[in-house]
């Protein structure tokens, strides 16, 4: 499976073993933008870079190596959660729903020259370049999809109670 940067980023995290909702307790504060130099390998001069508000990223390999500008960004990745995905026939764990605010900000591509904002819906594959209101589309579509679960998951409940009631008159003969 071929990783991209973002996913080596999150590798490099301690995932949970068990999946936990996120708590209001969870949620820290912003962090500061953080200003640093970096060289342009392009020209070989110094510039000096804000980060964006709650970058998460270190930076290290930007200050201490010459890059191009359009190799720079800042990111904000949320808490991750994985669930047991059976793919090939075993449950392995896969971070699901994982949701990084990214902003690339020499890119070729103006719209993300803003903060933007990119869904894993599960390992490795992406919703990318969402703004404010195609976020909000995509977590509108999973709270539709949510409820729908909701309403299976109560006729799961029912179904089984069903079930269990016709298997215990077929075993008495009621059948």
């Amino acid at each position: 499976m071929t990783h991209s940067a973002i996913s080596k980023h999150v590798e490099a995290l301690s995932l949970p073993a068990i999946p936990q909702q996120p708590s209001a307790a969870d949620q820290s504060e912003p962090v500061e933008p953080r200003t640093w130099t970096f060289v342009n390998r392009r020209t070989g001069q110094p510039f000096t870079y804000t980060c964006m508000a709650g970058c998460t990223l270190n930076h290290v390999e930007d200050v201490e190596h010459p890059v191009f500008p359009e190799d720079v960004w800042c990111w904000f990745w949320d808490e991750s959660l994985t669930l047991p995905v059976t793919e090939n026939g075993s449950p392995e764990e896969f971070r699901v729903l994982s949701t990084v605010i990214k902003v690339e900000p020499w890119s070729g591509k103006v719209s993300e020259r803003l903060p933007f904002a990119v869904v894993e819906l599960v390992d490795d594959h992406f919703i990318d370049g969402l703004d404010p209101d195609g976020l909000e589309t995509v977590i509108n579509t999973l709270a539709a999809r949510v409820e729908r679960m909701r309403a299976t998951h109560r006729r799961l409940v029912e179904v089984r109670e069903q079930y269990k009631q016709q298997a215990a008159r077929n075993e008495r003969g009621d059948v």
